[in-house]
């Protein structure tokens, strides 16, 4: 018997480049951190002032979710003011993801609020279903949750 190789999928593994913020933002506060780029999310870190973005681009789904996860959480150890969870270059949002930033909204302490940026219907409908039970604060662009971050909570869409 002649002997046959099969083409197994590999598993997702993380690129080991540095990635640069997407988007050059031209204000002079922020301070961009450089992040990590994964087969189906990146998630880069900038500082506004006192206000941690962590923006991701890509899916949130079950593979990528602890991604999201260990990024939210070294935000948090960074002590901000407030936490900005940009999700709109997200294109797909479930159950995974959802639980990850309720999660990090729930350990956010008194002295660093989670606020949420969302801008598509991938993003927008599964956060609605949870921010009435949750008092998730979430905003229509990044700008407006950087100026509403002094502001008390509140859903600001």
């Amino acid at each position: 018997m002649k002997p046959f190789a099969v083409d197994l999928p590999h598993p997702r593994r993380p690129l080991l480049e540095v990635v640069p913020p997407s988007v050059p933002r031209p204000r002079p506060a922020v301070e961009p951190v450089p992040g990590r780029r994964y087969q189906d999310l990146t998630i880069t870190l900038e500082w506004c002032g006192r206000t941690l973005v962590v923006a991701a681009d890509g899916d949130v789904d079950l593979n990528t979710a602890p991604m999201l996860r260990d990024a939210l959480e070294a935000a948090r150890n960074r002590a901000p003011r407030r936490i900005i969870a940009d999700l709109s270059r997200v294109r797909f949002l479930n159950s995974a993801g959802l639980a990850v930033l309720i999660d990090a909204h729930r350990r956010s302490g008194p002295g660093t609020g989670l606020r949420l940026v969302a801008t598509t219907r991938a993003t927008w409908r599964p956060l609605r279903l949870v921010q009435d039970c949750e008092r998730l604060v979430i905003h229509s662009s990044r700008e407006a949750a950087v100026a509403a971050s002094s502001r008390p909570e509140g859903s600001a869409r």
